[in-house]
């Protein structure tokens, strides 16, 4: 397959196979199951071994990433506007909810500026920037902030690292693998301090002294 796509991509004129990997790039806000990473790394990589320019790929799959997550930020926004929505029905969900609103709203800025650094979590990040109407010029800055740093980490280690890749699916494996098992980690301890809080204040105070 891999032999496939080079030779397509080095067969292909125009702006055609940049387009394919901004759509890409972009798919992963729209759809997190699917490896945007991967796709990206890739498309480095494709740089690399067929003398497409990288500062094209570069724009490529930056402009996919920017156009991707405003996707994610309509949706919530539209998940706002429409409070008698089935995913609202459940207590639980609408206190799950209520507290993201909170923290994005105190730390919005922050947690899109880190998003292309927290696999799984991308998406989510502005989903909740739309359910609070966080600026979309502001969505725009912090995430295509984000964008442009990760991707340039990218790039570069596909430029360093060369037609090796395995080498770099292996790299980018190990940092994704070590990057999830960071945030599951950070996710326990605030679910862990969540339930001790919890304990405490349940705790029925003792009875006076007859």
């Amino acid at each position: 397959m891999l032999d496939e796509v080079l030779r397509w991509v080095e067969d292909t004129e125009g702006p055609l196979p940049y387009a394919a990997l901004a759509l890409a790039s972009g798919s992963e806000y729209v759809l997190p199951f699917l490896p945007g990473d991967t796709v990206t790394l890739f498309g480095a990589f494709l740089g690399v071994t067929t003398g497409r320019p990288l500062i094209l790929i570069y724009v490529a799959i930056n402009v996919g990433a920017i156009l991707g997550s405003l996707v994610a930020y309509a949706f919530g926004r539209w998940i706002a506007g429409r409070p008698g929505a089935p995913v609202f029905e459940s207590k639980r969900t609408r206190k799950a909810i209520a507290l993201v609103q909170e923290r994005f709203a105190r730390h919005g800025a922050m947690y899109l500026a880190i998003n292309r650094f927290l696999p799984a979590l991308r998406a989510v990040f502005f989903v909740a920037a739309g359910m609070i109407r966080m600026p979309v010029w502001e969505v725009v800055l912090w995430g295509g902030l984000s964008a442009l740093l990760w991707n340039a980490l990218i790039v570069g280690v596909a430029w360093v690292v060369g037609d090796n890749w395995a080498a770099l699916q292996a790299l980018f494996e190990r940092y994704t693998v070590a990057a999830t098992a960071l945030i599951v980690a950070v996710l326990l301890g605030f679910a862990a301090r969540w339930a001790w809080r919890r304990g405490r204040g349940g705790r029925a105070a003792p009875p006076p002294d007859a």
